[in-house]
């Protein structure tokens, strides 16, 4: 068990780091290695064996996402502001959005929740795996294959229709007046730290926006909860909500990226809830009387 979770705290390890971009051979040999140690607990068929499909699918996920702007098709930019401009008559929610609440001279305490909200989406469903296997171990692996589904849909899109965001279309020119407020937030707080996480998360892949990925999964968390803790299920659903418009206001997505990040939870759910059952709680064992 130790190397079961050494292989998959080492993948955790791995992605926060720049070793996996610097040397790609060593993220597919830890692969390589993860499914050998974790093989026999596929063929025991125990519920621990679904944290290997989560934390190496999640993996796998972000090897393959670095790819996703390199398979030679063409980097689009104007579809999304167009639906953006049709849906709200000509006019662009980043740009509004930015225009009556961000100064690129003052980092606001707007500025920094909206980071917060946007970081966030690397801890909450890391959490929410932990407290479903925990207290609710039967209906893990459904939370699994939502949420895995969820970015490998997601990927699929990248590699389909890789598609710049708000703030790197600004920068061509595109998107006039929009700024990438993270940049000014990472600066104020500590720029150093700030460009070390982001040039292992961010850097691999800049045009990863079609879908919103955020949104996605966090749209999941919501759909799953819906199902199966309905009295968590409305705060999920505000916090998506949230998350949407701080999305918009980082200028790290348009709208039309939310919707189909959305759309592509709800198919995953659609699939997942039907092909993945739920296994009946093991009752507690009884306590002999002592009688």
């Amino acid at each position: 068990m130790a190397l079961e979770i050494a292989s998959l705290l080492g993948m955790t390890g791995m992605v926060v780091t720049r070793i996996w971009q610097d040397h790609v051979w060593a993220g597919w040999a830890l692969v390589a290695v993860t499914a050998l140690i974790w093989a026999p607990e596929f063929r025991l068929r125990r519920a621990r064996r679904w944290w290997c499909v989560y934390v190496a699918g999640t993996f796998i996920y972000t090897l393959l996402r670095s790819y996703a702007d390199n398979d030679g098709m063409p980097i689009q930019t104007m579809y999304t502001i167009d639906f953006d401009h049709l849906v709200f008559f000509g006019h662009d929610p980043v740009v509004w959005m930015q225009e009556h609440l961000f100064s690129p001279a003052h980092v606001t305490p707007l500025d920094f929740l909206a980071v917060q909200v946007h970081w966030s989406f690397f801890v909450v469903p890391h959490a929410a795996a932990i407290a479903i296997f925990i207290w609710k171990r039967n209906l893990f692996p459904r939370y699994v294959a939502l949420v895995v589904a969820t970015l490998y849909l997601g990927l699929a899109l990248f590699f389909l229709v890789p598609t710049t965001p708000p703030w790197l279309a600004a920068r061509a020119g595109d998107l006039p007046g929009v700024f990438r407020v993270m940049d000014f937030v990472g600066d104020a707080a500590n720029g150093s730290a700030y460009s070390a996480v982001y040039s292992s998360i961010g850097e691999p892949n800049p045009v990863a926006a079609m879908p919103s990925i955020h949104m996605a999964v966090t749209f999941a968390l919501y759909l799953w909860a819906r199902d199966h803790q309905p009295r968590v299920a409305p705060y999920l659903l505000v916090y998506s909500i949230v998350m949407g418009m701080a999305l918009i206001y980082l200028a790290e997505h348009y709208l039309l990226d939310l919707v189909i990040g959305v759309v592509c939870a709800l198919a995953c759910h659609f699939v997942t809830r039907r092909i993945v059952p739920v296994a009946t709680p093991q009752p507690a064992p009884a306590r002999a009387s002592g009688l």
